[in-house]
């Protein structure tokens, strides 16, 4: 192992990545499939897989039962890493949803699964067929039309026997026994009698890798998973590590490739003397020696003056897999924003990520985890957005459109609006109509950073974040019982205490509210409820720009869950002095959790009679609010 000083480590990433000679070749290969198609597929077959067979789909009868001919703690052990792979994942995949941004225009995501995906198994020396499952599982997850296997023969010119029962027990039985770039030619052309993939997934050597960049780079070419090259880990190690683990941990990556980059981080104290005997030792003892060795002739040891210095070290490389055996392990961890994967404490090897732990290991390396993550299930997903007017929708908003086509100098797009305009204007239908009451606040402070979005005219959705649980209750039932959209999301010092939070998120939602309201025309401007439980709370509310709060009654406590009941009161003058509104509350009652929540109720329900719509005055006597 080669040893630096992490001032030195800039360069590391780019010395690494001189494979042009790889990328060339690859290139070549693809491009000649693209113009030759089967043929070169066959003729690459024979020279790089020592495949003879015409065809490379593999029979379903060879698959089917295949599991059957394993031990039964083979089985066990496969069935335990799908179940804990499809666990973890089952929690993924996009969501559709529908949006109102405008009063009769909807806007819609919807997620579609890929139609058709080839999953790359790495076959070789080591047929993974945890990679096997880790693409299977999503695919099957996310409803992939078509997802076939691609790998390469064993050296018999069959298909791999334990690679065929985790295909019997996942129940996939379409596969092809081809490797290398020219199987990811294949896939990427549709010819040997290979589905074309709208994507391409999985790991593979330097050759794949680089077949994958190419074709992906095509004129309507395939998507890749991510970028991958060879197998990564880095360790950061202090002196409470213990120096068996941490060269255990580099051997188990060292052993995947004889390209595979090992890195190690040493902060000061730990034993690097110990470490190296370490990996004498046990590297003398594996069956994998010669792979392992020849990767760890290109090991590289950095020497870190503090934590900080490792986590910048760590963030600039963006290790595939990060394993970190020092004090406060997650401290770090937190910290570390690019790596693929992440192993937290001396109990974690990185084992457990490659076979059943749950999470993906199909992770970017080479420092592509600044921008890419590993596969998921949204990764064998793709969403389409649709919008929908209504023509009093379009009326009402096509004059900020035209402006902004204007603005870009986009005459025909301005065009495309008057068009219809003047056609729903002989329909008797008016361009012009109430304004949306809508309004988007970010609050930043020292303890929090809050971003609210209201919507008066829309009654939901609805979706609160502040981080204290029973306050994010309590802001919901304002906006449910007020009728209105609401969105909080607030990040806030809660290591210390919620009281900044829960008020800056009370004065961000009284600006939000006033803004929405813009001038208040039209408003009912008052409103008030009652609700009654064992507790009884009152709240009045006059909408009239003057702010002025009132809150009767003691709330018998100090806490419900982590809010803090003092803070009631300091909401309700917060929202007065924000939606510059006077707010009278009388609250009644023996239980904190019910008066509090009554407060907030009838909250909601009084904005709901004051922000109503009547006519298009100003509600008072004196003409102005």
């Amino acid at each position: 192992m080669r040893w630096i000083e992490a001032s030195k480590s800039a360069a590391v990433g780019a010395a690494a990545d001189n494979l042009s000679a790889i990328e060339a070749e690859a290139a070549a290969i693809v491009g000649r499939i693209r113009q030759e198609g089967s043929s070169a597929v066959q003729d690459y077959a024979r020279r790089f897989d020592g495949y003879e067979a015409d065809g490379f789909a593999v029979e379903k009868s060879i698959i089917s039962g295949a599991a059957g001919a394993l031990e039964e703690a083979d089985r066990q052990a496969i069935m335990a890493m799908i179940r804990s792979v499809a666990t973890f994942h089952a929690e993924q995949g996009y969501r559709g949803y529908q949006k109102e941004t405008w009063p009769g225009i909807m806007c819609e995501r919807r997620a579609d699964a890929l139609s058709c995906a080839g999953l790359y198994v790495p076959g070789g020396s080591a047929p993974l067929i945890s990679s096997l499952v880790m693409m299977a599982i999503p695919a099957r997850l996310a409803g992939v039309g078509r997802a076939y296997v691609v790998t390469p023969p064993d050296e018999n010119g069959q298909l791999n026997a334990v690679l065929a029962a985790t295909l019997d027990l996942l129940g996939v039985h379409e596969v092809y026994l081809l490797g290398g770039a020219q199987a990811v030619g294949a896939m990427a052309c549709g010819v040997a009698g290979l589905p074309r993939a709208d994507k391409i997934f999985g790991p593979g050597n330097a050759w794949v890798a680089a077949a994958k960049q190419c074709v992906a780079q095509w004129p309507g070419g395939p998507a890749i998973d991510l970028p991958a090259g060879p197998s990564e880990v880095m360790v950061i190690a202090d002196d409470t590590a213990d120096p068996a683990f941490v060269a255990a941990d580099l051997l188990a990556q060292a052993e995947h490739d004889p390209l595979a980059r090992i890195t190690l981080l040493a902060l000061d104290g730990f034993d690097q003397t110990a470490c190296e005997a370490e990996l004498s030792r046990q590297l003398a003892n594996l069956p994998r020696r010669q792979i392992a060795a020849e990767a760890m002739s290109q090991a590289l040891g950095i020497s870190c003056a503090d934590r900080d210095e490792a986590i910048g070290v760590a963030n600039r490389l963006a290790p595939e897999h990060l394993i970190i055996q020092t004090r406060l392990p997650r401290d770090i961890a937190v910290q570390v924003r690019t790596a693929g994967g992440i192993f937290i404490g001396p109990w974690t090897p990185e084992t457990l990520g490659d076979y059943a732990a749950g999470p993906n290991h199909i992770l970017p390396t080479g420092g592509a985890g600044r921008a890419w993550s590993g596969v998921t299930v949204e990764s064998f997903q793709r969403t389409t957005t649709l919008i929908e007017a209504t023509a009093p929708g379009l009326a009402r908003s096509a004059s900020t459109f035209m402006r902004l086509a204007e603005m870009e100098g986009l005459e025909a797009h301005a065009a495309s609006l008057k068009i219809r305009l003047a056609a729903l204007e002989k329909e008797g239908l008016s361009s012009t109509g109430p304004a949306r009451r809508s309004a988007i606040v970010r609050r930043v402070t020292k303890e929090t950073d809050i971003t609210i979005e209201v919507d008066l005219d829309r009654s939901g959705p609805c979706a609160i974040s502040t981080g204290v649980g029973f306050y994010d209750h309590m802001l919901e039932q304002v906006a449910r019982h007020g009728g209105f959209a609401l969105n909080v999301m607030c990040r806030g010092d809660l290591d210390i205490d919620p009281h900044h939070t829960i008020e800056d998120v009370a004065l961000a939602l009284g600006e939000a509210l006033s803004r929405a309201l813009g001038d208040r025309k039209g408003i009912a401007r008052f409103g008030f409820e009652l609700p009654m439980d064992e507790a009884r709370a009152g709240v009045w509310i006059d909408l009239s720009g003057r702010p002025f709060a009132v809150f009767e009654g003691a709330i018998p406590g100090d806490s419900v869950g982590e809010f803090p009941v003092a803070m009631t009161e300091h909401v309700f003058r917060s929202l007065s002095e924000q939606l510059k509104a006077a707010i009278q509350v009388k609250v009644e009652g023996e239980n904190a959790h019910h008066m509090i929540e009554a407060c907030f109720k009838a909250l909601g329900r009084a904005l709901r009679q004051a922000i109503r719509i009547e006519d298009d005055s100003i509600a008072s006597t004196k003409g102005v609010l």
